[in-house]
């Protein structure tokens, strides 16, 4: 869990760009579903995921240890943690996973 300890603090305009920078090159790796349910799997499809990062404001963003960005959503009483590293060529959503808080930094 070390390498996906926040380390540093995103304000929203710089997410903000940093999404309007890549919102024609957003992709979604195999990987990101490996925690789901068959039931989540139904409801959260590539679209969703890259709607929430091009439509959604996240109360918190911030960079990994590993250098993976992680927005955090709300989402009824809990949280979407929507971890997307960037590349020259695009923005790629690695993983994400529902958490009860946001982190204090």
């Amino acid at each position: 869990m070390v390498e996906t300890r926040i380390t540093k603090k995103v304000d929203y305009i710089e997410f903000r760009q940093l999404i309007d920078k890549y919102k024609g090159r957003i992709k979604v790796n195999r990987h990101s579903y490996f925690r789901l349910s068959e039931m989540q799997r139904k409801v959260y499809k590539d679209r969703a995921l890259m709607e929430m990062l091009i439509e959604g404001n996240p109360l918190f963003v911030g960079i990994q240890k590993n250098k993976n960005y992680a927005a955090f959503f709300r989402k009824k009483q809990v949280y979407i943690r929507l971890i997307f590293k960037i590349t020259k060529e695009h923005l790629e959503i690695v993983t994400f996973y529902i958490t009860q808080n946001i982190p204090k930094i």
